[in-house]
């Protein structure tokens, strides 16, 4: 008996939470407080995938003790000492420590997603100024929220009061049945979305022509979205400028003010004009009836945080997407620049491993998906046994193979696991709950994505064991031993309409969910209804692809100039043009002459070193704008000289012989 296993597995766990909340939080700016409960929420949803193959694989010992039957040796010192043949699992701990570790975890995240994460979440949200005003305003919106939690509780108490009688146990075991089948129904949308999409975003992503194309339609998408949220703050920064020269400094909303203006940008805060009668008297006769009332300025406070929020969201996005683009763009092209890969070893993996080894993984999970969907389908059938997953643990167990028997349980309830969890970290609701990378995540979409995952906890556990056939309320097998996380919360079989009809047949809505997934039939309908989706040869989806593309050109156009290293060229080659057209500008003057030229006039500015100086050079009479008007012209090819020539003959005639006559006579 030894718990270095588990405790190996739980610090590589806590690590794993660790490094993933650090992707998306922001660890130095948001709340401690928020942090704290996000990662408990996440670390104890996430541990079901380390005490389930454990719990199964010492229910299995205790199946095998219960039914071999032990002998007893009496030749030892006239002591009798019990042996069996029921060899422990490597992973066995005491009796006592695994219940206590159920109850906490249970117990902890049904309290998170009921209670402590739904209350923070309003806190969060509230505009209020006061600590005392938040909590008002967090405890208002939660009893609306749990109203309608209340009333359906209630109908659910009085079904149950007129069919059985109530009591203590059944009152916790009607709260908990409650509980489970909103995290079943929520599970089941999930799977029947991740299910799919995990699978196809591999092979997908494998091809890198249709992953560009997809980038460039999400940069399109994203363009209008970003532009949407700086236009959205730019229009409440003008409010609140408008609000704090309104709002003199002793005037009793200006503490309000101050603060509101505190979470602008920087460049807003410096830019802001004091007002010149900030410091005169306050006289509450002369108030002005246009100063907002204290509800409105925190409504403007709660859209200034929502607006940032989204904004730098939104500018994070799409910078990251960029940078994919431009990662991606030379892949396509069958090599990768000096910047991306150094070495023929770098090459092969990224342009010839990487493509198949991603579409062999993406096989494997077409392969356990379609076992999942088959087995959500088949498990209430009991004679055969038709689920996968019963099948495969039944043979493992009648051999007490223990490691092959916590090896599928582990891959089993983490793919379901990592499906459910998937679907939460993509899925973005409204452009308001979106875990956003790169600590771009704001609080609010936080602690939504804790309360969800805490709702799954247990319903994956329960429906787990309901594909494996180890709940003995669905097998109607007594002769089952029952894991300690069914002995500790119970059985869902107090309303026989829950435990009879929804938690049997509903689970088979997850086919119906992946094959309208699978023919992408929501994006069908929300295309229909104006929403920009990514479907195959639509024009509305070409039309975006262009549109990324262009941007994703302009994105790369700025980065090279402001590129040291780029600047340098550009001035180096721009001298040269300028010592060219030094050197043979007189002598094709006479050339000039004769020739049939545009009439059409280009100014140019004259670009002159010191004002006061009496000498002008040729070279100080070179236009100044002449090395943008050549960057325009070429866009960066600035090595092929005759192209400067060919722009040089459509100078305007009269132009050119007043600047030569102008050398000549100061020279």
């Amino acid at each position: 008996m030894s718990a270095l296993p588990l405790v190996l597995e739980v610090s590589s766990l806590f690590i794993i939470v660790f490094i993933l909340l650090h992707r998306y939080a922001n660890f130095q700016q948001q709340n401690k407080l928020i942090l704290i409960a996000t990662f408990i929420s996440w670390y104890f949803s996430f541990m079901i995938v380390i005490l389930l193959p454990m719990d199964i694989s010492m229910t299995t010992y205790r199946q095998c003790l219960r039914d071999t039957p032990v002998i007893i040796d009496n030749q030892t010192d006239n002591q009798s000492i019990p042996i069996t043949k029921c060899k422990e699992p490597y992973s066995i701990i005491s009796p006592k420590y695994l219940p206590v570790l159920w109850r906490i975890i249970y117990w902890t995240s049904q309290a998170l997603t009921w209670l402590i994460l739904p209350f923070m979440q309003s806190f969060c949200q509230s505009g209020e100024f006061s600590l005392s005003g938040k909590i008002r305003g967090a405890l208002i919106s939660n009893a609306i929220y749990y109203g309608s939690y209340l009333a359906i509780f209630g109908l659910l108490l009085i079904y149950v009061a007129i069919e059985h009688n109530i009591d203590g146990p059944k009152l916790k075991v009607i709260g908990i049945t409650a509980s489970n089948t909103w995290g079943l129904f929520l599970l089941v949308l999930l799977l029947g979305y991740a299910l799919v999409a995990v699978p196809r975003s591999l092979w997908l992503k494998s091809n890198t022509s249709f992953r560009l194309k997809l980038l460039y339609f999400k940069l399109a998408k994203l363009h209008s979205e970003k532009c949407e949220a700086e236009e959205q703050l730019e229009d409440i920064l003008n409010e609140i400028r408008t609000i704090a020269e309104k709002i003199r400094y002793n005037h009793p909303y200006r503490s309000f003010v101050d603060i509101i203006v505190s979470k602008c940008p920087e460049s807003f805060r410096n830019g802001l004009r004091r007002n010149v009668e900030d410091y005169s008297d306050y006289n509450q006769s002369t108030y002005d009836r246009d100063i907002p009332s204290e509800k409105t300025l925190v409504k403007l406070h709660y859209a200034l945080i929502k607006s940032i929020q989204i904004k730098d969201r939104t500018s994070n996005e799409w910078y990251l997407m960029v940078e994919e683009a431009f990662q991606t763009i030379p892949f396509r092209r069958n090599f990768i620049m000096d910047k991306v890969c150094n070495s023929t070893l770098e090459w092969f993996f990224y342009c010839i491993f990487q493509k198949y080894f991603m579409r062999f993984v993406s096989i494997l999970l077409t392969c356990l998906t379609i076992m999942v969907i088959w087995s959500e389908m088949t498990f209430f059938n009991k004679r055969p046994v038709l689920s996968l997953f019963a099948i495969f643990l039944n043979a493992s167990r009648t051999t007490y193979n223990y490691l092959s028997i916590e090896i599928i349980v582990f891959m089993t309830i983490a793919y379901l696991s990592f499906c459910a969890y998937f679907a939460i970290f993509k899925i973005r609701i409204f452009n308001y709950y979106y875990l956003a990378p790169n600590h771009h995540t704001s609080e609010n979409s936080l602690i939504f994505s804790g309360i969800q995952i805490c709702r799954l906890t247990s319903p994956l556990c329960y429906n787990f064991l309901g594909l494996v056939h180890l709940d003995s309320h669905i097998t109607k097998d007594d002769n089952i031993v029952e894991t300690q996380f069914t002995s500790i919360m119970g059985h869902m079989d107090v309303i026989s309409v829950i435990s009879d009809g929804f938690n049997l047949y509903f689970p088979m809505l997850i086919l119906i969910l992946c094959l309208a997934n699978f023919f992408n039939l929501g994006g069908h309908i929300l295309n229909f209804f104006g929403f920009e989706q990514f479907i195959g040869d639509e024009e509305v989806t070409q039309d975006m692809i262009e549109d990324g593309k262009n941007l994703v050109k302009r994105e790369k156009r700025l980065i090279q100039r402001n590129d040291p290293e780029s600047q340098n060229r550009h001035r180096e080659v721009v001298e040269r043009l300028r010592n060219n057209y030094s050197s043979t500008s007189i002598r094709s003057s006479n050339n000039l002459l004769d020739s049939n030229t545009d009439s059409r006039e280009i100014n140019f500015g004259y670009q002159q070193t010191d004002q006061n100086s009496s000498s002008i050079s040729f070279k100080n009479l070179v236009p100044s704008s002449l090395p943008s008007y050549v960057s325009s012209k070429f866009r960066g090819n600035f090595l092929e000289l005759r192209a400067f020539s060919f722009l040089r003959m459509k100078f305007n005639v009269v132009i050119y012989l007043k600047r030569l006559s102008l050398f000549l006579l100061f020279s």
